[in-house]
């Protein structure tokens, strides 16, 4: 009997182990390509000079500058749109990540890792203002995404609190430039952020998961609190959101296991009244970036593996994707200008192999931004 015992013991850990290793190779693994046409068409490409990951855009178009926070390199590229070239590099002293381009105040608000917000001129493309977050520069926490109302000049910054459920949005009036206000969001990563038009509601993905669950938390912005959360069902872990305000949806773009490289992530479609989930559809791993095209019914979805997902809004309660459209690895920050047609694409450093895998058979591709026509 305990040989039989040790028998299926055995099997059942080998079992185990191999559904394990299958169930991580999948993971790590691209979903299928499908067949596409007539989305979206290469038209440019540049030479970037970073190293590592890249993070948000935002643009300044009436001088045609494009602005790139170089997230490993601890530099905020400026780029010549009409040249196609970088041709200011801004050192600073963190991670930069989420980027707006205030024109009334010709400066560039972005959020870093050393716990302020700095605004970068828009004309001599150097830091002027710097404000500090709740505990001061260099505190242990983590800014990444952000919102800004540009009619009241408010800058909503999604703060991380690495080992603790103390994360914050931070409020900065850049008007001012002054910090205003702080909401604590009993989770690690406030990550998935989108401000309603009208400046009153701010949706709050949870990138983390507490008690087992993903919120989206509802923020009235005139009381500065918390007035409803709900569980997303369809795609835990949001990194990014949109919004479609005409139909009431809600985009979250989600990282399962919190990671880059996995597949499949998840595009989440909720009621923005309710939290109701409408529709979760597979997506090209997490995203940095969801743009949603009202007048096409468009929603570009920026991949984490090296596509960008196109999907298509049927009706308000019926997605489907229509294409996948290669990018590169990691390449996961971009912008969609729509005055322009374009859409722009930040794919870093990265390695090329091709099974099987020798060590030394490989292609190491530089960073670049890709430029796409969108198509109708």
């Amino acid at each position: 009997m305990k040989r039989i015992h040790g028998a299926v013991l055995l099997i059942l850990v080998c079992a185990f182990a191999i559904s394990t290793a299958v169930a991580q190779r999948k993971y790590d693994q691209q979903l299928p390509m499908v067949h596409m046409s007539g989305l979206m068409r290469l038209v440019e490409t540049f030479p970037l000079p970073t190293e590592g990951y890249m993070d948000h855009l935002t643009a300044d178009l009436k001088n045609q500058r494009l602005f790139l926070s170089g997230e490993n390199n601890d530099t905020f590229l400026t780029i010549d749109m009409r040249a196609g070239k970088v041709i200011h590099e801004t050192p600073l002293g963190g991670h930069p990540r989420k980027p707006f381009f205030d024109p009334k105040q010709n400066l560039v608000w972005v959020d870093l890792t050393d716990n302020t917000l700095v605004g970068i001129d828009g004309a001599t493309f150097e830091v002027a203002k710097t404000v500090e977050f709740t505990g001061g520069k260099g505190a242990k926490r983590d800014p990444d995404n952000g919102a800004y109302d540009f009619n009241k000049g408010l800058y909503y910054s999604g703060v991380g609190a690495p080992g603790s459920n103390d994360g914050t949005i931070e409020i900065v009036d850049t008007n001012a430039a002054k910090l205003v206000g702080s909401i604590k969001m009993n989770g690690t990563e406030p990550a998935g952020i989108v401000l309603d038009p009208t400046g009153k509601r701010l949706y709050v993905g949870m990138g983390d998961v507490v008690d087992g669950k993903s919120m989206c938390k509802v923020i009235d912005t005139e009381k500065r609190q918390i007035i409803s959360e709900w569980e997303i069902t369809g795609g835990p872990q949001p990194h990014v959101g949109g919004l479609d305000p005409a139909h009431h949806r809600l985009f979250f773009g989600s990282r399962l296991q919190g990671g880059h490289r996995g597949e499949p992530g998840k595009l989440t479609v909720l009621d923005s009244d309710t939290g109701k989930l409408i529709q979760s559809l597979d997506s090209p791993g997490g995203a940095d970036e969801i743009y949603y095209d009202a007048k096409s019914g468009r929603i570009y979805f920026q991949g984490t593996t090296g596509t960008i997902a196109v999907y298509k809004q049927n009706d308000a309660d019926h997605y489907e994707l229509l294409g996948k459209v290669p990018t590169g690895a990691i390449g996961k920050s971009g912008m969609w200008i729509p005055s322009m047609n374009k859409y722009y694409a930040a794919v870093p450093k990265h390695i090329v192999q091709t099974p099987p895998y020798p060590e030394r058979d490989y292609i190491t591709e530089e960073a670049h931004m890709m430029v796409f026509e969108i198509l109708p």
